[in-house]
């Protein structure tokens, strides 16, 4: 059997290298304090400004005296922004003064001028309320002109088609008839188109008798029917046309009834819907520039109370200490 081989020595854990950590200088300081003004510039500047500092006036090369003349500029910027933001925070605080000192006036003027805006904004909701009403009220009677309209014109293509179909009737299958065009054997045929003449003689409340010696009457060759034979044929015919011309009238005059009533009333409808429109345009437009004026006169009256100008004051005096502070720390 193999001999075991000897226990494998654990090799010892590397010590954990520790960061030197460099000891920050006023320069570092100085130019962590320059890097909230021009972060690029410093990022490149800061590896060579040690050896800029380090070498004698008279030895200096001219890079690093742009080092140097750089380092000045940057701190005569940064001394002139926080300079500039002391001046803008006084002025601030100065301005502030005088809004206070008018304020007391102005709050009660805006007073005034929001109570004035909230009436003409109830007018002008109620005025907007009515010219809603009033084109709900159009619309409904639009809706019921069409209405009308439409049965109107389904009366008039009613009669049109009763027109249409008397005259299909008076016209070839009456002739056909009228002279015995039909050969004996289409009699089946023949008797179809008596029996149409028939109907709409009822339909044209013709006289009974006629209605009802019209069939055999038409049944005969024309050739054998006698004098009464002939004159039913002619009563019938003049029957039949005179209840045509009487249904191609009543459509007629349906549609210009339509013309003149219906279709008028609809347009008049129409009108009054976009006079309607228009003038729910008008006070919905009146609407939101009072509801925006009332809001405007609120937020001035916000503006004018003394916890806003208070609270305001508390914050631009804030600002002020914050920006002397800077720039004592700065110059420090």
């Amino acid at each position: 059997p193999k001999r075991a081989g000897a226990p494998v020595k654990a090799r010892a854990a590397k010590a954990a290298k520790v960061a030197e950590v460099v000891p920050r200088t006023p320069v570092d300081a100085l130019l962590d304090a320059l890097a909230r003004q021009a972060p690029a510039d410093i990022d490149t500047l800061r590896p060579a400004l040690p050896q800029a500092l380090s070498a004698k006036a008279e030895e200096r090369h001219s890079f690093q005296q742009m080092v140097l003349d750089t380092l000045k500029k940057l701190i005569a910027d940064a001394s002139g922004s926080h300079a500039a933001a002391v001046h803008a925070a006084e002025a601030a605080v100065m301005e502030h003064g005088a809004l206070e000192a008018e304020a007391a006036a102005k709050l009660e003027a805006a007073q005034q001028e929001e109570g004035a805006t909230k009436k003409r904004e109830l007018d002008a909701a109620g005025a907007l309320a009515a010219a809603e009403a009033d084109k709900q009220s159009a619309d409904a009677a639009l809706n019921a002109a069409k209405e009308v309209l439409t049965a109107a014109e389904s009366a008039a293509r009613a009669k049109e088609e009763e027109a249409r179909a008397a005259e299909d009737v008076v016209g070839d299958g009456w002739v056909v008839i009228k002279e015995g065009a039909l050969a004996g054997k289409d009699w089946r045929a023949r008797d179809k188109h008596i029996k149409k003449v028939v109907a709409l003689l009822g339909e044209a409340a013709a006289p009974a008798s006629l209605c009802a010696a019209a069939p055999a009457t038409l049944k005969e060759r024309p050739e054998t029917r006698g004098p009464f034979a002939k004159a039913t044929v002619d009563h019938t015919e003049q029957a039949l046309h005179n209840h045509v011309a009487a249904l191609l009238a009543a459509k007629d005059a349906a549609l210009a009834a339509i013309e003149s009533k219906e279709a008028r009333g609809v347009v008049a409808a129409q009108s009054a819907v976009e006079e309607a429109s228009s003038r729910l345009g008008a006070a919905q437009d009146a609407s939101i520039s009072a509801q925006n004026a009332w809001v405007d006169a609120g937020a001035r009256v916000s503006e004018f109370k003394s916890e806003k100008l208070a609270q305001k004051r508390e914050e631009i005096a804030a600002q002020l200490e914050a920006a002397k502070a800077a720039e004592g720390n700065f110059r420090a």
